[in-house]
């Protein structure tokens, strides 16, 4: 199988401006630069290698390294697409190895950005505990502002993936759409990138950044600003929302574009069109995902077999009909209607009625100013203690005594 031409990492950055600061691929081990913290899981598929938290031995920074199975050419291509990205919403490359001694065999390790606040299942996971033996008054939501920060950051990153576009570019949704229309526009301008596996699995949670919405509109930031402080005692924090794990990713120019048309991907989270896939088929996933936050689904989407269903659970995640009628659910009536409705949009069966993202991306800014006016995001809303643990006084800046304070990871910017 050729590589596809991202492959070429020099040819890539000249044709597509990808950047050119990143470290160049080792071709030997990177073992004398990183030591190993402890494992953070065995791996599955192709990383039987394992995952490690890793620590730099010059700065000090952590990390996160990916070990490849021997023979894995996917990984091998999934390591070399991260080198090309830059978003500061898809997870960020490091550093990374492929012996060439051992080329036949593609022995390779991916260092990756650590991410201290885990992934998003982990979040539903602890929310769906919480409330499982309550009375559904108790019931702890996850706050809908953080909700549409997560909607947005993905959104931002499928922008990116689908069409190049980065988060400062000001150009309208008409004047991008009339842009990608271009036949030549995946040739020349942008190689479409599909994910092709967005699940919460795939979503981490790193650093903190500002609160700062829309933040063109000074009234509004200040606004924003004091009732946080009134909550928090401090400007709150929310952590950073990167997309992970591309070993699905496929790109426009490599030969398996029209050709590989298995089921790849987690059944609970694919859309109802596979297993073909395209940049709407993304956008479903991440409706998906935004429909299982608010109804707290840690086990995803998919409706469960009809009672005469004589088949097996795993033939019935690939039959389209069990994902018929998802979107009706709504997001629930404790979440904006607002909120409902673009989650409406992403999660329509037929692939050619959702937006393309950078058409999400407006609708979802809109969302959420209506959803602020009708006061959806003016409730005292926070993060409970047992969500996060520690890291969870780190994001609201408060200090813990008695506690030894752990060295900063290096900043990757």
């Amino acid at each position: 199988m050729a590589d596809p031409r991202w492959a070429d990492n020099d040819r890539f950055k000249k044709e597509y401006g990808f950047p050119s600061d990143r470290r160049e691929i080792a071709t030997k081990d990177l073992e004398e630069k990183y030591t190993k913290i402890r494992p953070l899981g065995l791996g599955v598929g192709g990383l039987n290698e394992g995952i490690f938290l890793v620590r730099n031995k010059e700065t000090g920074g952590r990390y996160v390294q990916k070990g490849f199975d021997p023979g894995s050419k996917q990984l091998v291509r999934e390591l070399l697409l991260l080198q090309a990205l830059d978003h500061p919403n898809i997870i960020r490359y490091i550093d990374g190895f492929i012996d060439k001694t051992l080329w036949n065999h593609h022995t390779a390790s991916v260092y990756l950005e650590y991410c201290a606040f885990k992934s998003l299942q982990d979040m539903l996971e602890k929310y769906h505990k919480h409330n499982q033996n309550i009375s559904e008054h108790h019931h702890k939501y996850i706050s809908e502002q953080f909700i549409w920060h997560i909607f947005r950051s993905l959104a931002l990153a499928l922008q990116y993936l689908h069409f190049g576009v980065q988060p400062e570019d000001k150009r309208s949704p008409q004047e991008l759409d009339q842009l990608v229309k271009d036949p030549q526009y995946c040739q020349d301008v942008w190689p479409i990138i599909l994910h092709r596996d967005i699940k919460p699995d795939n979503i981490l949670f790193r650093k903190c950044q500002p609160v700062t919405g829309f933040i063109t509109e000074p009234r509004r930031f200040l606004k924003i600003f004091q009732r946080q402080k009134k909550i928090y005692g401090v400007f709150p924090q929310y952590p950073r929302v990167l997309l992970a794990d591309f070993g699905l990713a496929l790109a426009y120019d490599d030969e398996d574009w029209n050709v590989n048309r298995s089921f790849i991907g987690t059944l609970d989270w694919m859309p109802p069109e596979l297993p073909e896939a395209f940049v709407h088929s993304d956008v479903w996933a991440v409706g998906a995902v935004i429909l299982a936050l608010c109804r707290q689904m840690p086990k995803g989407v998919v409706k469960p077999p009809p009672t005469d269903w004589t088949q097996d659970a795993e033939a019935w995640s690939k039959h389209p009909d069990s994902r018929k009628g998802i979107r009706d659910h709504g997001v629930g009536k404790y979440y904006s209607p607002e909120l409902n409705n673009v989650v409406h949009e992403c999660l329509r069966f037929n692939p050619r009625n959702r937006p393309l993202a950078f058409k999400l991306l407006a609708m979802i800014k809109d969302g959420e100013k209506e959803a602020e006016k009708k006061g959806f995001l003016h409730r005292d809303e926070h993060f409970p203690r047992w969500l996060w643990g520690g890291a969870e006084d780190r994001l609201h800046g408060r200090r813990r005594t008695g506690r030894r304070k752990e060295k900063p990871d290096e900043v990757t910017q």
